[in-house]
C-alpha cells in the first residue's frame, strides 16, 4: 500500500484576516454578526434582469418554470417547495422583455409580488394527484394559452424555454407548434454570479450552518445516535428561518466509507470519526454546503485518522489557492490536487461545483472524469461562489475524511466565506 504522507500543513488561509477584511467591508458584516439584512426587493429584481437576459441569449420566447427554486429564483415566492416539485400548484411565465405571469393556484404567500410580476393567473394543475384522469384536457387547454403567450412575445419566434412538466403538457405544446427547450441551463447560467446583495444572503446561511456545527461539535459523545447528533442542524436552521435540506448527510466510523450515507440510528462510539454535509437552505433561500469532520473523545485519533484529515487539509488548501477569475473550468480540473492513487476510489464526484439556491452550476469533476474536452465549457468569473469538496480515503480502509469550504471568486486571490475551524486534536 502507497502510505502517502501529508506535506507539512498549513491552515493559516482558514483564518487570513484578508477574509475578515473582504467580509467586513465588501458585505458590511462579520460572519459571528450577520445583522445586516439583504435588500430582497432589489435581489428579486437583479435575478429576474439576469433570467431575461439568458432567455434572450438562448433565442427564446420565454421560459414557463415549475421547479420551486426556479420560481424562487426568479418571483422571490415561495409556498410549499418540497409539495411543488411532484405536485406543481405554482409556475410562471418569464418574457424575453416586460412582466411575468406568475400562475397560482390561490396559495398562501402572496401578499405582496414584485412589480415586474404583471399578473396573476390561476393555475391549470396538470398534476395527476389533482387533476385526476382530466390532466390532459387540462394540458391541452393550457398549452393552446401559452402558444398565445408566445405568439404576443414572439415576433414569429416560437421558441420556449421548460424545466419540468408533465409529459402530456409537452405533447400539447409541440401540437401548437412549439419549439421546446431546456431552462434549466438558463436559470443556472442567470445564477452563476451573484449580486452584493445574494452574497449577503449566502454568509448569512453560513453563519447560521457553523452555529450547527458549533452545536453538532459541542454534543458529540459516545452514545449518540448519528439522527440526534445531526438533528441540532435542522434546530438552528429552523429557529433563524431557514428552508429545508437538500440530505441529511452525517455518518459515522466505518459509515463514512464510502461517503454519502445519510444519517442513521447507529450510536456513535468512542474513537469514530463523524463526517457532516450541512447541504441547507438557509434564511433568505440560499445555501451552505460546507463539510466538516470530527473525532469523537475522549479516545484519541489514531495516527491513520490524523493522515487521512491533514491530506483533505492540504487537497483543499491546495485547490482554494489555484481559482483564479478567468481561469477556464478545464483548466482547474487538469491542475488540481493530484489525488494519490490509494484513494482515487474514493475521491469526491467532483473538484468542485457551485452554490446558490442549492447546490448550481458549474460542476467540475476531476479531468480524467471529463467525457470530452467541450463537455463543460466555462470560466470563472467574479462573484461565482464555490464549494470546494475533499473527500480523502482508502478503497480498503475503515474511515474517510469529508472537509468542503465555500468561497467567492474575485479578481486574484479567491476568498473564504466559510471560517469553521479545523480540529486541533487531527491537525497534530
Amino acid at each position: 500500500m502507497n502510505k502517502y504522507q501529508p506535506s507539512n500543513i498549513d491552515v493559516s488561509w482558514q483564518q487570513d484576516p484578508e477574509h475578515m477584511r473582504f467580509v467586513r467591508e465588501h458585505l458590511g458584516l462579520t460572519l459571528d454578526n450577520c445583522e445586516k439584512i439583504p435588500d430582497m426587493t432589489r435581489v428579486a429584481t437583479y435575478r429576474y434582469e439576469r433570467i431575461q437576459e439568458q432567455i434572450v441569449r438562448n433565442d427564446c420566447v420565454g421560459a414557463l418554470l415549475f421547479s420551486p427554486m426556479n420560481v424562487r429564483y426568479a418571483t422571490e415566492t415561495l409556498y410549499a417547495p418540497i409539495t411543488n416539485m411532484h405536485s406543481p400548484t405554482r409556475s410562471v411565465f418569464v418574457p424575453n422583455s416586460g412582466s411575468a405571469i406568475l400562475y397560482d393556484l390561490a396559495t398562501p404567500g402572496l401578499d405582496s409580488l414584485p412589480d415586474f410580476i404583471g399578473e396573476l393567473r390561476d393555475a391549470p394543475i396538470t398534476a395527476y394527484f389533482i387533476a385526476g384522469d382530466s390532466y390532459a384536457e387540462r394540458s391541452r387547454r393550457w398549452a393552446k394559452e401559452i402558444a398565445d403567450l408566445v405568439r404576443s412575445h414572439g415576433d414569429g419566434c416560437r421558441r420556449i424555454a421548460i424545466d419540468i412538466s408533465e409529459p402530456e403538457f409537452i405533447v400539447a405544446l409541440h401540437s401548437q407548434g412549439l419549439e421546446i427547450v431546456n431552462a434549466e441551463r438558463i436559470v443556472e447560467r442567470a445564477a452563476a454570479i451573484k449580486s452584493d446583495d445574494e452574497l449577503l444572503c449566502i454568509v448569512t446561511s453560513i453563519s447560521v450552518a457553523e452555529r450547527g456545527l458549533t452545536k453538532i461539535r459541542e454534543h458529540l459523545q459516545a452514545g449518540i445516535t448519528e439522527q440526534a447528533l445531526w438533528a441540532h442542524l435542522p434546530y438552528e436552521n429552523a429557529i433563524n428561518g431557514g428552508g429545508w435540506f437538500e440530505y441529511a448527510i452525517l455518518a459515522s466510523g466505518e459509515r463514512t466509507n464510502p461517503w454519502g450515507r445519510e444519517c442513521s440510528g447507529k450510536t456513535i462510539k468512542a474513537g469514530e470519526l463523524v463526517s457532516v454535509d450541512t447541504g441547507m437552505i438557509g434564511p433568505f433561500g440560499y445555501g451552505a454546503d460546507i463539510s466538516r469532520t470530527f473525532h469523537c473523545k475522549p479516545t484519541a485519533p489514531s495516527p491513520e485518522q490524523k493522515r487521512l484529515y491533514q491530506t483533505a487539509i492540504e487537497n483543499l488548501s491546495f485547490n482554494i489557492e489555484l481559482i483564479r477569475a478567468g481561469m477556464s473550468f478545464r483548466e482547474f480540473a487538469k491542475k488540481s490536487w493530484n489525488v494519490p492513487q490509494e484513494f482515487w476510489v474514493r475521491r469526491y464526484n467532483s473538484v468542485a461545483h457551485g452554490v446558490g439556491m442549492g447546490n448550481e452550476w458549474p460542476h467540475i469533476p476531476f479531468a480524467m472524469d471529463w467525457e470530452n474536452e467541450d463537455e463543460r465549457e466555462g470560466i470563472f468569473e467574479e462573484n461565482m461562489v464555490m464549494a470546494i469538496e475533499s473527500c480523502i480515503g482508502r478503497e480498503d480502509g475503515s474511515e474517510c475524511v469529508k472537509l468542503e469550504e465555500m468561497v467567492i471568486v474575485t479578481k486574484g486571490k479567491c476568498q473564504l466565506l466559510s471560517t469553521f475551524p479545523f480540529e486541533e486534536d487531527l491537525l497534530t
